[in-house]
């Protein structure tokens, strides 16, 4: 038997083949979808870097803290005692790509960390509070609080 063609499904073949693959509008919705996506994305990135960056802020500041209250364990309740590096048997925090300064009161004992641009530029301290008991405490203050880099 001998097929003719039809001539219907020749102009369906054809149709076929002119619908394989994206339409411009296809293809502009989707890189409009993408931009927008972006758009939020890449902020939140960011904030996410420079908070992680700024961690090492806080861990530098707390390993203070720790030698501090080490410190306050043999010196009692004297606070002048251990607020040098020298007394803390600790060399002076060198500043890094993240941290741009760790220093120590020499009145109070206050910590404060400070965090290089690419880590927010916020500050984080640590102030040394003996309550009546001889309860040895830390009020945790900075601009890195209202920002929400790190928790009061």
């Amino acid at each position: 038997m001998l097929h003719t063609p039809n001539n219907s499904l020749d102009l369906d073949a054809k149709r076929a083949g002119l619908t394989k693959g994206f339409s411009l509008l296809e293809l502009l919705l989707v890189v409009a979808l993408i931009g927008i996506l972006s758009a939020f994305a890449v902020p939140t990135y960011q904030t996410y870097l420079q908070k992680t960056r700024f961690m090492e802020v806080v861990q530098h500041s707390h390993a203070l803290r720790i030698a501090q209250s080490a410190c306050l364990l043999q010196a009692g309740e004297d606070i002048s005692a251990c607020d040098t590096f020298a007394e803390l048997a600790m060399p002076a925090a060198s500043s890094s790509d993240n941290t741009q300064s760790i220093t120590l009161s020499s009145s109070s004992g206050a910590i404060t960390g400070t965090g290089t641009t690419s880590a927010g530029g916020y500050t984080f301290t640590l102030t040394p509070i003996i309550n009546g008991d001889g309860l040895l405490m830390y009020a945790v203050g900075g601009s890195c609080i209202v920002a929400g880099f790190c928790g009061p």
